[in-house]
């Protein structure tokens, strides 16, 4: 995996801070370390799944909100702003995914207008056999912290992304 070194240095954040005074080395500092740590987490993931299971990122998120939404399914549109994509990329997503024969794309039983995303027995199946390894992935690797670490990560991340 190739490694992106963009962190600035105390010094060069202090001369930047002559320019612009707010500016607070630490917290850019703590920024990137924190974006550099994900996207490092993020990639050391991603490998896996794209590798053993051919699964893009989009692809991936997509199949563990229909997952975590087995009841009722999802409209198209809900299921996108979950996702964080646009409809139109959902859109071609599920069209690949229910080719795949993972997904299914029924009418609404409430709005026959409407259409709702299900998982399918075979996209049930598919992650009843990833998730479990996946799982197992990212707690190895945040072995690395103590309980007490990773309950004040979650605090810390939360804080910092709570609107």
């Amino acid at each position: 995996m190739l490694k992106r070194e963009m962190i600035p240095t105390w010094e060069e954040l202090q001369r930047h801070k002559q320019i612009i005074p707010e500016i607070d080395p630490a917290a850019v500092i703590a920024m990137l370390r924190i974006k550099q740590a994900g996207e490092e987490i993020k990639q050391e993931i991603l490998d896996v799944l794209q590798r053993e299971h051919h699964l893009s990122d989009g692809k991936f998120c997509v199949l563990v909100v229909l997952h975590q939404n087995q009841a009722g399914g999802l409209a198209p549109s809900v299921l996108a702003e979950k996702v964080g994509v646009t409809r139109a990329t959902i859109s071609n997503m599920l069209q690949r995914m229910e080719r795949d024969g993972l997904v299914t794309l029924e009418a609404d039983k409430e709005d026959a207008r409407s259409k709702k995303v299900r998982l399918t027995q075979a996209g049930n199946a598919f992650m009843q056999k990833v998730l479990p390894p996946h799982y197992l992935r990212v707690s190895k690797l945040m072995e690395r912290l103590t309980g007490e670490e990773q309950r004040q990560v979650i605090e810390l991340l939360h804080k910092l992304t709570e609107e």
